[in-house]
């Protein structure tokens, strides 16, 4: 880092496909704070065009030969590479089965009205194995050398296995390696010290102080002699992302100044906070929760119940500002949960504050490996998004796909697709909000511009605005049209996805408006999502999740 450089730098990872056409590399990222004079060494994956695993792509603080053992066990983020079978994705905190895929259930036309329906695994013969939001039902982790959510297992020795390479690397030919990001929930940060005869790795301890009568109980952290410690914010881990060799980038994103000595938090909601609620319908399914809050890149240590306080379980912590929650509900990895929410009592406003609700209509939720998980680095998500901001687009039924504009610039085949997140400007969006008097002064609601950031051309109904069945491309922005088939309007669904409907004209009231879908035709999946489309009448199927990538105006 070179002089007057100090500041937050976001570090991205890509595992490498394993060998010929093997399963697809893992992503992490995440992002750190690098002072002066601090070096970082990336060791990045090349992929082998015959056969084999996939190698690792990881980024360490100690330089050496790959297997050098002290450069090894200095690594702070790891993306997984993928296994030589072609469905033994890299994963995320545990490796990928082959029987791990990332794709929902098969959405029909039903009549004339095409309206859009999401069949479940196994009906009309529908052989996917996607739910109701598209998570990938059986992904199941690798049965040995994972690391685990309590953090005891000790780093892995360099991989010479046959399965793919990660922090823990898969041991068949099935199963891709585990990823790892420092101070990610599930993960622990790294201490800089004796590497060789002492890993770094450290949860700081805690006690418990039980309450007076009606008050209640809290915890104190206390804290260990700080030497520097090497941990992220804001971490993100997908599945199974990409093809051919791996990729590494690092990007300054924000400043440390005399005014600015830490990175801006955005959902405010996760200050003073002392206690978290977790609840969810299933009740019958849950064997124990796990909860984890984050402090500072801390992963403080996790407790679990047995059914506490009904459908719910209470978490108290001392008064805190929390980097990040992440919660586990045992035995529920791959299994349908309805009506979950998460709520933190905060001191700001002395009440429970959802930062998680449940979905409009109650659909039900499937838990992945890596949980549920509240940073305070991306906004509250319960509520409305910010007016600017941008963004990658996930569709709700694709854990490791976003929203992808064309590499072409021919407005008549600038359409888009849905494809494996390579951190590309094409998959990149920026969200503007409109104010309503440039569209129609009949407009009780809030309409946005979404804008590719390869080319800054906004997206667009191909056609009509108000036909459903109707494909999307970007083009240039239309300012002045009072109903431009280019705005959008966004509603929050409460559970941290978002429903982004057209804009009725004002003259054509009658024509309903659609949100729009991903389109899956495919009943094996091969090409399960290759398009967007307007739809309507299913809010299974049309919802996203909105990932921030900023962190500072500057």
């Amino acid at each position: 880092v070179p002089e007057g450089q100090a500041g937050w730098y976001k570090i991205e990872l890509w595992g490498t496909q394993g060998g010929a056409n093997g399963g697809l590399g893992a992503y992490t990222s995440g992002v750190i704070f690098l002072d002066e004079g601090d070096v970082v060494y990336f060791y990045v994956g090349k992929h082998s065009a015959t056969s084999g695993p996939g190698a690792e792509t990881d980024v360490r603080v100690v330089s050496g030969s790959y297997t050098d053992q002290i450069s090894y066990q200095s690594r702070i983020m790891i993306a997984a590479g993928g296994g030589p079978h072609a469905d033994a994705f890299g994963g995320t905190l545990y490796g990928g089965q082959t029987s791990m895929k990332s794709y929902g259930g098969y959405i029909k036309t039903i009549g004339n009205n095409k309206e859009y329906t999401l069949y479940a695994p196994n009906e009309e013969g529908n052989p996917t194995n996607g739910t109701l939001v598209g998570y990938p039902k059986n992904y199941t982790r690798s049965s040995v050398n994972v690391p685990t959510i309590d953090g005891n297992k000790v780093i892995q020795s360099p991989h010479n296995g046959v399965g793919g390479d990660g922090y823990a690397p898969g041991n068949t030919t099935s199963v891709g390696g585990s990823s790892f990001i420092a101070g990610y929930a599930g993960c622990k940060a790294i201490v800089k010290g004796d590497l060789k005869n002492d890993p770094g790795y450290t949860y700081y301890e805690q006690i418990f102080d039980e309450g007076g009568e009606g008050e209640l109980g809290h915890y104190t952290w206390l804290e260990e002699a700080d030497p520097r410690i090497y941990y992220f914010l804001d971490g993100m881990m997908l599945p199974g992302v990409n093809t051919g060799d791996g990729k590494a980038k690092i990007e300054k994103v924000a400043s440390k100044t005399a005014e600015k000595d830490e990175l801006t938090k955005t959902n405010t909601v996760l200050k003073k906070v002392t206690a978290i609620r977790d609840c969810v319908d299933d009740v019958s399914n849950v064997s124990d929760w796990v909860i984890i809050p984050v402090v500072k890149g801390k992963v403080k240590a996790a407790e679990s119940s047995s059914g506490k306080n009904g459908r719910c379980y209470t978490y108290n912590i001392g008064q805190t500002d929390l980097d990040e929650i992440a919660i586990w509900h045992k035995n529920l990895t791959g299994k349908d949960i309805r009506n979950h929410t998460v709520e933190v009592y905060s001191k700001t406003n002395n009440k429970w504050n959802y930062v998680k609700n449940k979905t409009n209509g109650a659909i039900s939720e499937t838990e992945t490996e890596t949980g549920t998980r509240i940073s305070a680095y991306q906004y509250n998500k319960t509520g409305e998004i910010p007016q600017k901001g941008n963004y990658y687009i996930l569709p709700v039924l694709s854990e490791n796909k976003v929203v992808t504009a064309s590499d072409t610039t021919e407005e008549d085949t600038n359409t888009i697709s849905i494809q494996y997140l390579t951190g590309s400007a094409t998959q990149k969006w920026s969200i503007e909000l409109i104010t309503n008097h440039k569209i129609a002064s009949s407009y009780s609601y809030n309409v946005y511009k979404i804008t590719e950031l390869a080319r800054y051309k906004s997206l667009n109904i191909k056609s009509d605005e108000n036909k459903l069945d109707n494909t999307l491309n970007t083009t240039g922005f239309n300012n002045y049209a009072p109903n431009p088939p280019q705005i959008w309007k966004i509603t929050p669904a409460g559970d941290g996805t978002y429903y982004i409907s057209t804009v009725v004209s004002p003259y054509a009231v009658s024509i309903d408006s659609g949100n729009i879908m991903p389109q899956t035709n495919s009943k094996n999946g091969t090409d399960h999502i290759n398009e967007l489309l307007i739809g309507k009448n299913n809010n299974v199927t049309q919802r996203f999740r909105l990932i921030p990538i900023d962190y500072s105006s500057s």
